[in-house]
């Protein structure tokens, strides 16, 4: 795995031998970002990684231009990695935090914390996980006005768990599909 584009550009990261983080496929990451670019523009904007693994999307956001970039994985070795995937990034770039996605949701939500792109991406494919993110974000302004969510799924997803946003676009692969929403409110 190595970061696609931008400053870490061609920076080898490593990722986990384990069962309990699914790396995005290098084709799917630059498929991803791809699709982002036409929708999005990095430069000054902050990113939520909720299910990080080994914090490729949250360091490719960084090397395109996100300002700062909120990591979490529950896993003690996926914080590892991500520990030592961002090593030589600034500090002031990133946060890490080891909780579990809901106690983190509910910890950005006493800050009035928001974010322009989300990364949801759950260990699981249990729908709890999507429909408990959703539900979070919508009802709690996590999102801002024009921001976006990235969904990585196996099968498809129930487009209903997203009520409140505007599907921009979807794309499936053989094991895995990706669908872009965005937030756009009046």
């Amino acid at each position: 795995m190595v970061v696609i584009s931008g400053k870490y550009r061609a920076r080898k990261l490593i990722s986990l031998d384990s069962t309990n983080t699914r790396p995005t496929s290098a084709r799917m990451k630059e498929d991803m970002f791809n699709i982002l670019n036409n929708y999005f523009i990095y430069e000054g904007k902050k990113s939520l990684d909720l299910f990080a693994g080994s914090g490729a999307l949250s360091l490719e956001g960084l090397s395109r231009g996100v300002n700062f970039a909120v990591l979490n994985d529950h896993y003690q070795p996926a914080i590892n990695i991500i520990n030592e995937n961002f090593r030589g990034v600034e500090s002031w770039e990133y946060a890490v935090y080891q909780k579990d996605y809901l106690q983190l949701l509910e910890l950005l939500i006493l800050k009035k914390d928001q974010f322009d792109l989300i990364y949801l991406d759950p260990p699981f494919s249990e729908i709890e996980y999507y429909f408990n993110v959703f539900e979070k974000i919508l009802a709690n302004n996590l999102l801002k006005n024009w921001g976006i969510v990235v969904v990585e799924c196996a099968g498809k997803f129930d487009l209903s768990i997203a009520n409140g946003l505007t599907l921009l676009k979807s794309k499936a692969y053989k094991n895995k599909n990706l669908y872009f929403f965005r937030l756009e409110r009046e």
